[in-house]
């Protein structure tokens, strides 16, 4: 249709709506310490997220099965970056147990002046013990809860001195201002 005509021709191009994908709203509290300068795992050292024990992530995508993309929160200027998943973790923790496991049966081996032969199968059944043994919590989830307007007032006191009846007088003489706690 293009080569039968003459003369000027003008195209218009629109652009389709897509949705925004929608927002990733994951907190969680990191319970490790990661420098991104440290690891050699990391593909792009300056595309890291440094964080500590304790600090809240954001976590953005976790399109990635061994990096997730989150930001630190509570920072001011705070980018987003990359974190190792807790697969990631996980397996570099319980590979660095393994080899200190090796390195102290190494020692004692060369103690009594014993050999052994180096195993070619690196994945035996006396391996996963390490893994079971290790009880990592790598990412503890968190959820922003909106700030707590109502102010609690709590009635403590010995069994029998009447915080029972303190408690239903406030209620029935101010109810705009007391209500029984919702359980």
């Amino acid at each position: 249709m293009l080569k039968e005509l003459r003369g000027n021709i003008t195209f218009k191009i629109v652009p389709s709506y897509r949705p925004p994908p929608p927002s990733c709203e994951i907190y969680v509290r990191a319970q490790f310490d990661y420098d991104p300068r440290s690891d050699d795992l990391i593909p792009c050292r300056e595309a890291g997220v440094k964080f500590q024990t304790g600090n809240i992530l954001q976590v953005i995508s976790k399109d990635d099965h061994n990096w997730w993309q989150a930001r630190v929160t509570g920072t001011p200027k705070s980018s987003a970056g990359l974190v190792p998943s807790p697969e990631l973790q996980e397996w570099r923790v319980a590979c660095l147990a393994m080899e200190r496991a090796k390195e102290q049966q190494n020692c004692g081996n060369s103690w009594f002046g014993k050999k052994k032969k180096p195993q070619k199968d690196k994945y035996l059944a006396k391996h996963n013990t390490v893994f079971d043994q290790l009880d990592l919590v790598t990412y503890e989830e968190v959820v922003k809860l909106p700030s707590f307007k109502r102010r609690t007032l709590v009635l403590l006191g010995a069994h029998g001195v009447g915080r029972r009846h303190i408690k239903n007088t406030l209620i029935s003489t101010h109810p705009e201002k007391f209500a029984y706690p919702v359980p």
